[in-house]
């Protein structure tokens, strides 16, 4: 996910396989395209909780690798409600 602009996701790739020789992280990418929040298996997420300037939706049709050197801050952790509808959604687009 290399773009000029910053882009806020959601890293989902288990801590198992997080180590320095791993210089990815599989993420879902925020939006702030609310419509999207009608896919089956997306998640509409408010600002408050995830400390963005707009609510968002993490859109589990575009899984990414992202770059570690890419990362830029940590803005927080999501509430285990909404970690279980994230996982919820992934499973469901995965077919896991």
């Amino acid at each position: 996910m290399r773009v000029d602009k910053r882009r806020p996701a959601i890293v989902i790739q288990s801590n198992a396989v997080r180590e320095p020789r791993v210089r990815t992280f599989l993420v879902v990418p925020l939006t702030s395209r609310l419509h999207l929040a009608e896919l089956p298996g997306n998640v509409q997420l408010s600002r408050k909780v995830t400390g963005l300037p707009k609510d968002s939706v993490a859109n589990v049709y575009d899984v990414q690798k992202a770059l570690r050197a890419d990362f830029l801050e940590r803005a927080g952790a999501l509430p285990a409600e909404s970690l279980a509808s994230l996982d919820a959604g992934l499973r469901l687009v995965l077919h896991l």
